[in-house]
């Protein structure tokens, strides 16, 4: 899903254009990578946007050059599609818990293909029982 964000009138030549990024991978112990989205508009204002889908982790900001109002966020994408604001450590742990979801998942199995002689075997090699009713 597509994922955007407003951001008003700046003057070009204190602030960067602001960005949009995706963490793509987060290594313990190390700085997350990114994937850059873009911006549409200019010192007028407009927004960023990026693909992505409901629990990724997303960055969003505008560089002060001269400092001190430098803005970069932490938001975690909902299911909606709206974004939580969030900080560091907790976009960590909502990181971690989709990587763990992302471990336990199995990919689906087309059963259309298995005899139903093949299936019995493995259901009585395991040991199970089949109730008929």
């Amino acid at each position: 899903m597509k994922i955007s964000q407003k951001f008003g009138l700046y003057n070009q030549r204190r602030y960067s254009r602001p960005w949009i990024a995706k963490i793509t991978s987060w290594p313990v112990g190390g700085r997350p990578d990114m994937e850059w989205g873009r911006y549409l508009g200019d010192d007028d204002g407009g927004e960023v946007e990026s693909e992505a889908m409901p629990g990724d982790i997303i960055r969003t900001g505008q560089k002060d050059h001269r400092g001190g109002n430098t803005d970069a966020g932490w938001y975690i994408v909902m299911d909606n599609g709206s974004l939580d604001s969030t900080d560091a450590a907790s976009a960590r742990k909502a990181w971690d818990s989709k990587q763990a979801d992302k471990a336990i998942e199995l990919p689906p199995v087309d059963l259309g293909s298995v005899s139903d002689a093949d299936l019995l075997a493995e259901i009585k090699r395991r040991g199970l029982e089949v109730q008929h009713g």
